[in-house]
């Protein structure tokens, strides 16, 4: 589903510190995203962890996390193509106290691709450490 992260940045995630309830999970031995089709309630991040799967948060969980633990808001938006008419390409901001992170190059990224590069560019700065 494209509404949950992908796997390898999920447990990056959880390296970080990420530990809100999800609605799905990813399964320790498949990594395949699951969840109850019962449960109304998000899954806490401590039953995920009791049978060692992976809390799989969605882009706006995750958005959510990094701006309010770190304060660090990010933003995707669109360009338009002058070149092909109806066509837009998308790229990324994040902002913080000390600087401006993000690819405003012109890229041909769709919506999506432009989520999950500046969802991997948030992670790289936490890891970093480029802010605290």
């Amino acid at each position: 589903m494209k509404d949950f992260i992908l796997y390898p940045e999920a447990l990056e995630l959880k390296e970080l510190g990420f530990e809100e309830p999800c609605f799905a999970y990813f399964n320790r031995d498949t990594k395949s995203l699951c969840w109850h089709s019962n449960s109304v309630e998000p899954y806490n991040h401590n039953d995920i962890n009791r049978y060692g799967d992976l809390s799989a948060p969605t882009y706006s969980q995750a958005f959510r996390w990094f701006r309010e633990k770190f304060n660090m808001p990010s933003k995707i938006e669109a360009t338009f193509e002058h070149e092909t008419p109806n066509q837009y390409h998308y790229f990324y901001q994040i902002v913080t106290d000390d600087f401006i992170a993000g690819d405003g190059v012109m890229l041909n990224w769709t919506y999506e691709e432009a989520e999950l590069a500046c969802l991997k560019k948030l992670i790289e700065i936490l890891k970093t450490n480029e802010i605290s």
